[in-house]
């Protein structure tokens, strides 16, 4: 089933076990999923390679299916995701192990990719695209993490540090922890502090 990114925190979460996150905004991505899924799983998170998982997939399956009685549920998340991987997620969803859940993350699949068609026409699992930010939803995010913070800060200061991550939401999220940190002996933040704190966009190449 698709579902836009917006709506993945409106989802009633016990409803689904299996997710395929794609596109090319892996910072989203991992926002999504510290935002959403970690909280939940903080103890008993689990990283794979699909080249790992081929490589060693009775291995992988042995961490799937069994059941231990000291874990809770497990969260499963399956990074650089192609159509290679479907054969085995295709076989775990047949058999519907307990008390876990799998994120599968890839980057951009095209529409005819096996994958993608996969998770897209199945109501009981679900797909989500994650396309390049834009100015606006750059700034929308940095407003609100300064909103939430009570830091007041103009709205030019706002263009400039988007400017200077070079649209990268990742490079975002460190230019605002730098500010934020800042912030906490500084009560004004001037264009000039901005411009000292942060990097200039080139030095992200």
């Amino acid at each position: 089933m698709l579902i836009k990114s917006y709506e993945l925190k409106k989802l009633e979460k016990n409803n689904f076990d299996y997710y395929l996150f794609y596109g090319p905004n892996m910072g989203l991505i991992e926002n999504t999923i510290n935002d959403i899924f970690k909280p939940i799983f903080s103890k008993n998170i689990s990283n794979y390679d699909e080249v790992e998982i081929i490589k060693n997939s009775d291995i992988f399956k042995e961490e799937v299916f069994n059941k231990s009685f000291f874990d809770n549920e497990k969260f499963i998340i399956i990074n650089r995701a192609t159509d290679k991987i479907l054969e085995i997620i295709e076989n775990i969803i047949e058999y519907k192990p307990e008390n876990i859940k799998i994120v599968i993350k890839s980057g951009n699949l095209e529409k005819k990719s096996k994958l993608r068609n996969f998770f897209e026409k199945r109501n009981n699992i679900i797909a989500t695209a994650f396309y390049e930010d834009n100015h606006q939803s750059l700034f929308l995010k940095a407003q609100e993490f300064f909103r939430e913070r009570e830091i007041n800060i103009s709205n030019e200061i706002l263009n400039l540090i988007i400017e200077r991550s070079k649209g990268n939401r990742i490079n975002l999220d460190n230019e605002l922890e730098k500010i934020s940190l800042f912030s906490t002996k500084n009560k004004t933040i001037t264009i000039k502090n901005v411009l000292k704190l942060t990097n200039l966009s080139e030095n992200y190449d």
